[in-house]
């Protein structure tokens, strides 16, 4: 069975791609999914991913504190990440350090995002998702990235192309050594060309992606949502989505529906088990079985009139076993995923006869 890479593009310093990732990992677990990508370097090991981004939010939050500590005796008490950047600049230049504000700036408006980074981190430690960065070497990455906000960007466009290759030919890699779908958080700026890189390749209708963003702006100045859609020459038109914290979940759900749409069943069980056969008795049709990565099992329940789908939908709805609908070979089939999960299972067995 094949599974669609999923890529959520995003601002780094939004918060709310990385809540819908976090969101989003226990159903992408269900489907299959064993490995959570962002943007760091190949070459370290997930502990060091984790410590390097421990150590950093550490330093930052230390920071943070001691700007808020010298802004309030100027009697500013304002929640500073929330600021625009250029006004955050401003007062951090009056107030605290007339060298490094534009430094302190940045760490404190992408704070509230790295905080949400690290749940995200423990969210798949506990799903057993493997994390994975897929970017450049880390000796090259850390030079890029340790230079200044004025010089960082021209270093950023420079590595581009060979840092859409490198995350390219990981993503595939990954796929197929694990053979389990793989997610990726990406810089939005980087859309336009991974996309054209997946279509080179003939990949497009393997890959589901996202642009999911807050109403903040980075800075009022300017609009950049506006300026990432121009830059990604229409790559996000019809992918982007303005979400609050309370349509997250929602759309999660859209996002699993749409992965279940571009799945690819290709390994179907020679022979009934457990659960299909109970499934083939119980509804009296030749149940199929198809196996997903991470050992997954979806019965596959025939019907061709739709007041049978109703009936059979009707009675899982009881048991609160979640189905869709999928064609298959011509054919419609009721699909109930998980069938071989403890709680699925069991579930199922509390069905009522007809």
């Amino acid at each position: 069975m094949s599974l669609p890479f999923v890529i959520v593009f995003e601002r780094h310093w939004d918060t709310i791609p990385k809540l819908l990732i976090k969101d989003l990992l226990p159903d992408l677990k269900k489907a299959g999914y064993g490995t959570f990508c962002f943007e760091a370097p190949h070459d370290l090991s997930p502990p060091e991913i984790i410590e390097r981004h421990k150590d950093c939010l550490e330093f930052d939050t230390k920071i943070q504190k001691q700007a808020e500590t010298l802004l309030r005796t100027a009697h500013i008490t304002a929640e500073l990440s929330q600021m625009s950047f250029h006004k955050l600049a401003r007062l951090l230049q009056l107030y605290v350090s007339s060298k490094k504000y534009l430094e302190v700036a940045e760490k404190i408006k992408q704070l509230p995002a790295s905080c949400i980074l690290g749940e995200v981190f423990s969210e798949s430690k506990s799903l057993s998702i493997c994390l994975k960065g897929i970017d450049i070497r880390s000796e090259d990455f850390d030079a890029m990235t340790s230079l200044g906000l004025s010089t960082r960007m021209k270093a950023i466009e420079d590595k581009e192309t060979h840092r859409i290759t490198t995350m390219f030919q990981n993503l595939l890699k990954i796929e197929e050594e694990t053979a389990q779908g793989v997610v990726f958080l990406c810089g939005a700026l980087h859309a336009e060309k991974l996309v054209t890189e997946f279509k080179k390749h003939g990949l497009q209708d393997k890959v589901l992606y996202y642009f999911p963003h807050s109403s903040a702006s980075y800075n009022k100045r300017s609009d950049d949502i506006e300026m990432v859609l121009r830059d990604s020459s229409d790559t996000l038109t019809g992918h982007t989505h303005l979400l609050t914290r309370e349509e997250i979940p929602p759309f999660s759900k859209r996002i699993a529906h749409e992965i279940s749409e571009k799945t690819r069943y290709t390994k179907e069980l020679i022979d009934l088990n457990s659960h299909t056969d109970f499934l083939s008795r119980y509804f009296r049709r030749d149940v199929r079985g198809f196996i997903r990565p991470g050992y997954h099992l979806d019965a596959f329940v025939p019907f061709s009139e739709s007041s049978d789908k109703e009936a059979m939908e009707t009675q899982l709805a009881t048991v609160r076993v979640e189905n869709h609908i999928r064609s298959l070979e011509g054919r419609n089939f009721l699909v109930i995923p998980n069938v071989n999960l403890r709680e699925t299972a069991e579930r199922l067995r509390e069905l009522r006869p007809f």
